[in-house]
């Protein structure tokens, strides 16, 4: 939908000087599609490969192509234009700093720059999602966002469906299995979430789609025990409702129909859980202990230096027999992803981080006129708490949408935006 002059969106203002939030030059709309094409081509590549069940070759061809569309169109719509002084500060130092990082990490190994190049969780591009900021701030771009989010949702529930036989019946302890579910819903479903905190501005048909991707989430999530990645889709799912309800004119017959279908839902999966299995691996695993031990040789083996200014993009840390093909005891990765921010940037990298969310999620839950800019602020917030329990620092569209939040938080105009026009705008035709 291309929004003109004589939009009813824009009469519903009654301030020409929005018209440049709701529209967005052909020209333009052309290269977002490109930059988005590019992203889930690499993106799907990426997950893809992970399976190990389909030649690394080929992911990596759709991939290539996928780094030439989004870079195409990504360039020519940067622009360096900040309506906040102070985020323009610290975007300028959180992004010299960034660039610090990559280029403490530079090295010339063929290997090496192959892998930091089509690491779509942990690569090279992970370090450029700030210029997200740099993107215009218009409602085209956020509607091609939630086109994107739904497209990789459909992608996952066919990526599933095609590997159901290695999710389902593989043994609960198979590496593989556990990495193809992790992979599909963190870099491809999570941000399905998202949509259902914004339902109010989407179809019937689309809040249906996204509920159906969110639940196929939560049921592999306790399939196969991955207790943060249950937390980052039950959380969303559980906001979402409240602000139905809160929407809901019937509020008190909701709340108590809903109360009810809870608690006799709840008798059941508590009697389905002990005779089942479905519940068993998630259960056995409920108050295991998988990370003290990797944060210890983590605080062991960083000095002074490290922490504040980091090691690097390269940079690792001593600690044996976590991973059992590890000959050298070195890992890069911490699953903390707080650490693994520290162990690459420093406390300097991280602290630069929360100095530009925390006032975004601020702005956009509290100083805000609509649900879009509240869940964008809910999201960020939601972003800096699943990073303790899971990894959410990576090159996929779950941490990219924390930085399209961010300038959805800092820009006011979108946040002063009424909820009609959004409505109108985002679902022209409800159904």
């Amino acid at each position: 939908m291309d929004v003109g002059k004589n939009n009813p969106t824009l009469l519903l203002i009654g301030d020409a000087a929005y018209f440049k939030h709701l529209s967005l030059p052909r020209k333009d709309q052309l290269l977002l599609d490109l930059f988005w094409l590019g992203f889930m081509l690499y993106t799907i590549g990426y997950a893809v490969a992970q399976t190990t069940y389909v030649n690394w070759i080929v992911c990596q061809a759709f991939q290539s192509l996928g780094l030439a569309l989004f870079w195409a169109g990504l360039f020519p719509q940067l622009r360096f234009a900040f309506d906040n002084f102070y985020l323009r500060v610290l975007f300028v130092l959180y992004f010299v700093w960034l660039m610090g990082v990559i280029a403490r990490g530079i090295t010339f190994d063929y290997d090496l720059i192959k892998g930091m190049l089509f690491d779509a969780w942990f690569g090279v591009f992970l370090y450029f999602t700030p210029l997200l900021l740099l993107f215009p701030k218009n409602l085209f771009f956020y509607k091609r966002l939630f086109d994107v989010i739904l497209l990789l949702g459909l992608v996952f529930l066919g990526l599933s469906a095609i590997f159901a036989r290695e999710i389902i019946f593989a043994d609960r302890d198979n590496l593989i299995s556990r990495t193809i579910v992790e992979i599909f819903t963190r870099t491809l479903a999570m941000p399905t979430t998202f949509i259902l905190l914004t339902f109010i501005y989407h179809s019937n048909k689309r809040k249906i789609l996204a509920l159906i991707i969110v639940l196929t989430i939560i049921l592999l999530a306790i399939l196969k025990a991955r207790r943060g990645l249950l937390f980052m889709a039950s959380v969303p799912l559980v906001l979402a409702y409240f602000v139905y309800l809160y929407q809901s004119k019937a509020r008190v017959l909701v709340i108590g129909f809903s109360l009810v279908c809870c608690g006799a839902l709840f008798v059941y999966g508590w009697s389905i859980a002990q005779e089942g299995t479905l519940f068993t691996y998630l259960k056995d695993r409920g108050l295991e202990d998988t990370r003290s031990n990797v944060e210890l040789c983590f605080y062991r083996d960083m000095t002074t230096q490290d922490w504040l200014i980091g090691k690097g993009l390269l940079g690792e840390y001593y600690c044996p027999g976590i991973d059992p093909d590890n000959r050298t005891g070195f890992r890069n990765v911490i699953e903390t992803d707080y650490l693994q921010i520290i162990l690459k940037g420093g406390l300097i990298s991280f602290g630069l981080l929360l100095l530009i969310a925390l006032p975004a999620a601020f702005l956009g839950i509290f100083a805000s006129k609509n649900l879009f800019a509240k869940a964008a602020g809910f999201w960020i917030v939601f972003a800096l708490i699943n990073m303790y329990p899971s990894t959410v620092n990576t090159f996929t569209l779950n941490y990219l949408l924390v930085w399209i939040a961010v300038g959805i938080g800092y820009s006011k105009a979108i946040r002063m935006l009424p909820d009609e026009v959004l409505k109108l705008y985002f679902n022209p035709s409800p159904s």
